[in-house]
């Protein structure tokens, strides 16, 4: 090799192993090496029992204005200093409803016995024509006094929810038209104290399940 050659090659191969973004194939191709970042989420991942861990630029919060306890505006303000457990759901369903808020009773309760801090608990109406806000407060209180029931205008629960990517379909009653049922996203979202969605829980929930990859996430990501 030329001396005037050995330079440039010896610090672009130091350049490459530093950064540790090349990685030669057996091809004589590259490929991008992962860094640590996606190291780090990839062990998360592995270590999580029914829930999918999601990079802090995938998807923020978008600005609302709804409607909370007594009426009261709840903007995205709502998830500042807090990480939040966020499900989307109607007081008339018949069952996901009330037995998902029924585990993260058990959840919260479980982590305030281990003095663990436990994260806040916002349930969103899907339904706010029949789920006004008195309705949610009593509601979500029956679980637990400190779960947020938060309802508002249809045209903006719909602009809200779409921009986290829930879905609600409508299917009608013949029979009794106010007694309508709603198929809706089942997962929750963990959002975190900047407003980004973090983690998706997938159904089916179990206090157990929930407890153990709530406790992991905070470990690595708090």
């Amino acid at each position: 090799m030329k001396p005037s050659l050995a330079i440039p090659i010896v610090i672009g191969a130091a350049i490459g192993i530093s950064a540790g973004v090349l990685v030669a194939r057996n091809d004589g191709g590259l490929v991008t090496a992962p860094t640590d970042i996606e190291a780090d989420f990839t062990a998360l991942q592995s270590r999580l029992q029914n829930s999918l861990v999601l990079p802090e630029d995938f998807r923020q919060v978008p600005a609302f204005s709804l409607v909370g306890k007594d009426g009261k505006a709840v903007d995205e303000s709502l998830f500042d200093d807090h990480w939040t457990m966020t499900f989307f759901g109607y007081t008339h369903c018949p069952d996901v409803c009330p037995i998902t808020l029924q585990v993260m009773k058990e959840v919260v309760t479980e982590l305030e016995s281990e003095q663990i801090d436990p994260m806040q608990v916002a349930f969103f109406t899907v339904d706010p024509k029949r789920d006004t806000h008195e309705r949610m407060n009593e509601y979500v209180g029956f679980f637990d006094e400190d779960f947020r029931g938060i309802s508002g205008e249809l045209t903006d629960v719909l602009d809200f929810t779409r921009g986290l990517g829930i879905v609600a379909a409508f299917t009608a009653n013949d029979d009794n038209p106010e007694n309508y049922l709603v198929d809706h996203t089942a997962s929750m979202l963990l959002i975190d104290p900047q407003g980004r969605v973090r983690a998706k829980f997938r159904p089916p929930h179990e206090a157990s399940s929930i407890l153990a990859d709530y406790r992991e996430i905070m470990a690595t990501l708090n």
